[in-house]
């Protein structure tokens, strides 16, 4: 479950580069022509107006996407008070397979197998301790540091790309790469406050997001995007069954209802995400997400009374101002980009 800067509004309509044409799955989205009158006046064609309108419908699911998110995350702390979190994550995650369990009935192309086992492999070890350790992160960390923590996974999957991968990174890049971190640091304050089991889940779950990136980005290369989808929900199911199985408590009523309202948002959040990126470039809807901040930083004032302190803010800020501009720059021509 990752383009350049956003568009000058002083550049002529006709001028869109190729990238902005096309969205993240590399379908073009046609050429933004316009025709200029006697009098100087662009016109803009009908295709320039299906183009505006897909990218707005983009900006609405991403939008969709933060609410949906945020109210699931949100929804663990809630459960947690009755619930493991690894039995949360268990339970959440096997009702979203449900629904994508068709997926599986698409054919798989055989000349790809072993690279497939490889990547599934590797998929499997890291997103199973990040999920876990995100469940039980959300249910013991204040919900506006782990949200924040988190949006430090594109940074390291930049350090990542530049140390292990051989990616002309740039100077820049790096120096947004040493923010994002000195804002990690900033809210964990190791050495000044103790770090406890939730923050070390955060961290750990956050490693785990960074290395699902660059193992989805060559998953899409063999695999369809929804068998893909749908293995990467079935391997949390299957490994978290066992911790699952060890906490196992039966749940109330009312809580079963929270879980299915958690796995509903939690679901429509994915899709909500994957429908932004299919109908707008990155470079218009990344910022959006990072709405997830403020958004469920509300949410656990008004529901949980949790309020971060200055020092936490000015962390969030830091890692918020780095992943952004890791996200929307390009990266510097030289390398293959893994991220």
């Amino acid at each position: 479950m990752q383009s350049g800067p956003a568009p000058c509004k002083a550049r002529a309509i006709g001028a869109a580069t190729a990238a902005e044409r096309a969205d993240p799955f590399g379908h073009p989205r046609g050429p933004l022509r316009g025709r200029r009158t006697g009098s100087g006046v662009t016109m803009r064609s009908e295709g320039d107006r299906v183009s505006e309108n897909a990218v707005k419908i983009g900006i609405y699911w991403m939008i969709a996407s933060t609410i949906c998110l945020s109210v699931g995350n949100s929804a663990v702390r809630v459960v947690a008070a009755d619930l493991h979190p690894f039995q949360i994550s268990f339970m959440a995650n096997t009702l979203i397979l449900a629904v994508v369990w068709p997926a599986f009935k698409e054919r798989a192309d055989p000349i790809h197998r072993p690279t497939r086992r490889r990547l599934y492999t590797f998929t499997a070890v890291f997103g199973g301790i990040s999920n876990l350790s995100w469940f039980y992160a959300l249910a013991n960390v204040p919900l506006a540091e782990a949200t924040a923590v988190t949006f430090a996974a594109p940074i390291l999957v930049t350090a990542l790309a530049g140390v292990m991968f051989g990616e002309k990174v740039g100077l820049e890049r790096w120096l947004a790469v040493l923010a994002g971190f000195s804002g990690v640091i900033l809210i964990v304050r190791p050495g000044f406050t103790a770090l406890d089991a939730g923050m070390v889940a955060v961290l750990i779950s956050t490693v785990g997001m960074a290395a699902l990136y660059v193992l989805s980005k060559q998953l899409t290369r063999v695999e369809g995007m929804r068998r893909a989808a749908a293995m990467m929900t079935a391997i949390p199911v299957v490994i978290g069954a066992i911790p699952a199985v060890w906490v196992w408590k039966t749940p109330s009523l009312s809580t079963m209802g929270w879980i299915v309202v958690m796995a509903a948002v939690m679901y429509g959040g994915r899709m909500s995400m994957l429908l932004a990126f299919r109908n707008a470039p990155a470079s218009v809807v990344m910022p959006l997400d990072f709405g997830r901040l403020p958004f469920i930083a509300a949410i656990a004032y008004v529901a949980f009374g949790e309020v971060p302190d200055g020092i936490a803010l000015a962390g969030a800020a830091l890692i918020v101002v780095a992943s952004g501009y890791v996200a929307l720059r390009p990266p510097a021509s030289g390398g293959q980009s893994v991220a």
